[in-house]
């Protein structure tokens, strides 16, 4: 268990940094779909969830940050 605590303390900064990628591709594509097919009001909640899971993934960027300057 200590590897795996060890492995993402150290990645932490670059795994929040991919997944906040990944939740940035999902926004643009449901952007893309909105656009063709002018749908924002019944999409506009696809928006919601990947911004608070991309601010879910800087505050933790920021805590991994915080407790490697405190090591």
């Amino acid at each position: 268990m200590q590897k795996i605590l060890a492995f993402l303390n150290r990645y932490a900064f670059h795994l929040n940094l991919t997944i906040i990628l990944f939740w940035l591709y999902i926004i643009y594509e449901n952007y893309q779909h909105i656009q063709q097919n002018d749908s924002f009001e019944e999409r506009k909640f696809y928006f919601v969830v990947p911004v608070l899971f991309i601010l879910l993934s800087v505050f933790n960027m920021y805590m991994a940050n915080k407790r490697r300057k405190q090591n």
